[in-house]
């Protein structure tokens, strides 16, 4: 059987094909092929995903979620160093989704913390907007902080990411900055299945 790599580094695969490859396997070893994606399976993934399902909120997170609870998924950018992370939404008590970047480094980049939404100019995608932050975080998370403030500037400064349905349990996001394409991927995988 093909692994998620080499789907993707054939000439021509469908959205459905990797799909129902994803699905198929058992979340253990979903989640080690998602995160073994490398930066040109990434950006491959991210143009046929145009092709796939439109999501909405609903897709990071139950609508009956009670506020705070955290929903992570696993992730891994296209970067060439630092690249696992997760990230981790939550709905607050006003039912708009937070969340934040748990990984090594935060000490360095700080939390990055983020209000998801939708925008009419890219209909089926999410938008995850660091140029917003919650006003709230669940207890024992770290504190808040402007995404403008100290070297956080230079990695969520500006910054606004948007998801594309993979499967019931994948993402594929790209960066944005200013309203620019940055030619940065990364692929989240829920931490738990959803049924």
């Amino acid at each position: 059987m093909s692994t998620l790599t080499e789907m993707l580094r054939s000439e021509e695969v469908a959205i459905e094909e990797v799909t129902g490859h994803i699905e198929n396997l058992p979340h253990k070893w979903r989640l080690v092929q998602v995160l073994e994606l490398g930066k040109n399976e990434q950006s491959k993934l991210w143009d046929i995903a145009k092709g796939g399902k439109p999501i909405d909120l609903s897709y990071l997170l139950p609508d009956d979620a009670p506020p705070l609870k955290p929903f992570p998924f696993e992730g891994k950018n296209s970067l060439p160093a630092f690249t696992r992370f997760q990230k981790v939404f939550y709905k607050q008590p006003d039912e708009e989704i937070g969340g934040y970047n748990n990984q090594n480094i935060m000490w360095f980049t700080g939390p990055g913390y983020y209000v998801t939404g939708l925008e009419e100019s890219r209909p089926g995608e999410i938008l995850i907007d660091y140029t917003r932050i919650p006003w709230i975080q669940p207890t024992g998370w770290p504190a808040i902080k402007p995404n403008m403030a100290g070297f956080s500037r230079f990695i969520y400064g500006g910054t606004k990411d948007y998801l594309r349905w993979v499967s019931k349990d994948v993402v594929i996001g790209r960066a944005t900055k200013a309203g620019n394409d940055m030619p940065n991927w990364f692929i989240l995988c829920r931490k738990e299945p959803r049924d």
